[in-house]
């Protein structure tokens, strides 16, 4: 399965939204429309499982921020919109509902016509994968998440809950690769130290 190289951190927010606008590929960037940041609970249940997929995902990925999803075109932000976009409550809405809580970056920048624009960077989980810790309902009581399950986002753009036994060995493999990094790492600085 490869998957594409992930977009380097620019120097500037200014930079990255337009990197990110520019690719035009939702394999590592998934385009959201001009939102705050959602307080409801089923919004916020919604964006857990779209940053739990790109966690789960081998390079993370971004939430590009007020780009219609459908047509890719950018209609950006108010600044009210932006400005809740903070990284501390997107943290905290986040909490609830993903375990081990996903490391992500907020960065706001503007398109050179002056749209401003949010990128979510969502890294790949360092030892673990995120499990799902709450099970949210629709109103006919479909699961929009459900505790237990893992989401991963897979090459046709989707989140989804893991169902195939190939799926999770793929993501178990590579938990296990990065442990393993981890624990020569370690080895590496003791046998440096000595």
């Amino acid at each position: 399965m490869s998957s594409a190289a992930p977009t380097p951190l620019p120097l500037d927010a200014d930079q990255l939204v337009r990197d990110l606008y520019a690719q035009r590929s939702e394999t590592q960037v998934d385009y959201k429309t001009a939102i705050p940041l959602p307080t409801d609970g089923r919004a916020r249940a919604k964006l857990a499982k779209q940053v739990m997929g790109f966690t789960n995902h081998r390079d993370g990925g971004y939430l590009l921020i007020g780009v219609d999803d459908k047509t890719q075109v950018a209609v950006g932000l108010t600044q009210d919109q932006a400005a809740t976009w903070d990284p501390a409550r997107l943290a905290s809405s986040l909490a609830s509902y993903c375990g081990p809580p996903p490391s992500c970056q907020v960065f706001r920048g503007s398109l050179e016509d002056g749209t401003t624009l949010v990128a979510v960077r969502i890294a790949a989980f360092l030892e673990q994968p995120v499990v799902c810790t709450q099970s949210v309902q629709d109103d006919a009581g479909a699961y929009v998440i459900r505790a237990g399950a893992i989401y991963i986002r897979t090459g046709g753009t989707e989140t989804k809950e893991i169902t195939m036994e190939a799926e999770m060995r793929e993501l178990l493999d590579r938990a296990y690769v990065k442990k393993a990094d981890q624990l020569l790492q370690k080895i590496k600085t003791l046998i440096d130290a000595h």
